[in-house]
């Protein structure tokens, strides 16, 4: 009886050990594709961020480098004695890009440039069927870029043709040749996880090949197969002028990988549209979540370990203590799941934050590079003895300009890292909400006017003072009231109104702009978010507006809420106390 009771506990023994294992497997098995998914896409939107730099750094390199021909070309002494020979030295020994630079004169032949042995003086674009170029550049007064032409060096260019007019008639085209490696060589993508960085155009044309598997000048579409409806969707929308992510199966290369990853994003030149795409391998995304897989297989080993432990040691007292003992593995099968969705939540945040770090350094980089790059080319030509004083004028402009962005820029992540550590600072006293009201729309009144937007101010004469500081209310109204101007069509409206709530003073700002979905409002008050995050984005800035004057307004004693419809406005509404005198 004893040897037939024993071998039944010990078979229940074991099919509760098998249960219990078999469902920690199935939680961490369900675990890792959760995870993995998750790693799968941070990659790609990190991947993406740098796509994204990347077109945006090309992008400004060459309309500023276009910039420096069309500022010679714009001298109101006309064509120099030299044809421009000393202006295209100086642009060619600061400039990366051009393989040479010359003066093609109004019947169409070439008679200077820099360097010299790159130039063909004497050559007629008439003689040799070129001449659309300097006809179009003649009759439209634009700058044009030809298509891409494989010059005799056997390198991959574009003529840059940019007209001279002289008391409004032509004199002939400053030509610059750019070659289309060295635009892309000057940013080396130093993530090992790439293996294919590639560069096409609007006709699927490969412009720039980092792997030498493609041949330059060739079409996309000859290495893609008519079944592969995966790719083929990319590159349609990749000549599109689109950005976005997507997965491909790997066709080209020997190594045993199923998918291809790939970020894309679009560079506008004038009349071209290039795209930029990086690829990586799938098993990147493995090697990344390497670690974590481990760790999840070492505590499920150790649980597995534990339980088969304590399971042979409560054998021997099974007789006596069945019912305990099926309480004390169902307590640790608990703990044991509670600490696995322990660790998936702890690395969602660690991705979480990664994400935040990575999506600052390419803002912060991007805001800052932008007006160092035209202080930079400012400064450079304001060095030029002969620079015109017009010129120099504009030069100026511009460093002024970039200065005052970079202060901008400066001034938010200080006064957000003042409000997340508690010490920002405020003068706080009895105001008038009617004079910081007017006091805000005369500093910004000429940005209403530039787009024709109409203000309604509705505050009553006799409307309490409020409880704040003026110079941070002033600050949170020109926050507001920029978005406004930003996000509103010309011929649009803005209305400010105010009411008394109670204790409060209630601040209506509302705009008929474009709007927001659910999903935007839930984030627009979060640190750098923006609705149009991309590098290429129409409206700039940092992403810090919002943020800094929720941190104020809060810091107040108030509150500040949006409401908006998709499509016909946004309103925003603050809560400010009422003066203590008032009460």
């Amino acid at each position: 009886m004893w040897d037939k009771q024993n071998k039944w506990n010990l078979v229940i023994l074991a099919v509760i050990v098998i249960l219990i294992v078999g469902s920690i497997f199935f939680l961490w098995m369900k675990a890792n594709v959760e995870v993995r998914d998750i790693v799968e896409e941070q990659y790609l939107s990190e991947q993406l961020v740098l796509t994204q730099y990347l077109s945006s750094s090309i992008e400004d390199m060459l309309n500023e480098n276009v910039l420096l021909l069309e500022v010679i070309s714009k001298k109101e002494s006309g064509v120099p004695e030299d044809n421009f020979i000393s202006d295209f030295k100086t642009i060619y020994e600061i400039s990366d890009i051009y393989h040479a630079l010359e003066f093609v004169d109004k019947n169409g032949t070439v008679v200077s440039g820099y360097p010299a042995e790159r130039v063909p003086y004497g050559y007629n674009l008439y003689e040799n069927n070129r001449s659309y170029s300097i006809d179009y550049v003649r009759d439209t007064g634009q700058i044009y870029i030809s298509e891409p032409t494989m010059m005799m060096e056997e390198m991959l260019g574009f003529f840059v043709f940019v007209p001279v007019f002289e008391n409004g008639v032509y004199q002939g085209s400053v030509v610059g040749i750019v070659v289309a490696d060295n635009v892309v060589d000057q940013f080396e993508v130093s993530d090992d996880s790439i293996k294919l960085a590639y560069v096409i155009d609007d006709d699927g044309l490969i412009l720039y090949d980092q792997s030498g598997f493609y041949e330059k000048g060739s079409s996309y579409f000859e290495y893609v197969g008519d079944s592969e409806s995966s790719r083929l969707e990319i590159i349609d929308r990749q000549i599109s002028g689109l950005e976005g992510n997507g997965k491909y199966p790997n066709t080209l290369s020997e190594e045993h990988v199923k998918n291809m990853l790939i970020s894309y994003s679009s560079i506008d030149w004038y009349n071209h549209q290039w795209s930029v795409a990086l690829v990586s391998p799938e098993d990147e995304v493995d090697k990344i979540i390497v670690s974590v897989y481990i760790k999840l297989f070492t505590v499920a080993a150790l649980s597995v370990l534990f339980i088969l432990f304590v399971s042979f040691q409560v054998y021997f007292m099974l007789m006596h203590w069945n019912r305990s003992l099926e309480k004390e593995v169902e307590k640790k099968t608990h703990e044991l799941q509670n600490s696995n969705e322990s660790l998936v939540a702890a690395n969602l945040k660690l991705k979480e934050l990664d994400r935040l770090k990575t999506e600052f350094v390419s803002m912060v980089s991007h805001e800052l590079k932008t007006p160092l790059t035209a202080m930079k080319t400012s400064s450079e030509f304001l060095r030029e003895d002969t620079c015109d004083p017009a010129v120099r004028a504009q030069m100026l402009d511009i460093i002024i300009r970039s200065v005052d962005r970079q202060t901008r820029m400066v001034d938010d992540l200080l006064d957000i890292s003042r409000i997340e550590s508690n010490k920002m600072r405020y003068n706080m006293a009895d105001i008038s909400l009617q004079e910081t009201v007017d006091h805000c729309l005369e500093d910004i009144s000429a940005l209403f006017g530039s787009k024709g937007i109409d203000i309604d101010l509705d505050i009553p004469d006799d409307l309490s003072l409020v409880y704040a500081d003026r110079d941070r209310l002033i600050q949170v109204f020109v926050n507001l009231l920029g978005n406004a101007i930003k996000f509103t069509q010309e011929g649009g409206n803005v209305s400010i109104s105010a009411s008394e709530k109670g204790e409060f003073v209630e601040v209506r700002i509302k705009d008929n702009g474009p709007g927001m979905d659910e999903a935007q409002l839930e984030m627009i008050f979060d640190k750098f978010y923006q609705i149009d995050s991309t590098l290429t984005r129409k409206v700039g800035g940092s992403g810090l507006g919002l943020a800094i004057t929720k941190g104020i307004i809060e810091g107040h004693g108030g509150s500040i809420t949006v409401e908006s419809t998709l499509g016909e406005g946004s309103e925003f509404i603050l809560l400010l106390k009422r003066s203590i005198t008032e009460k």
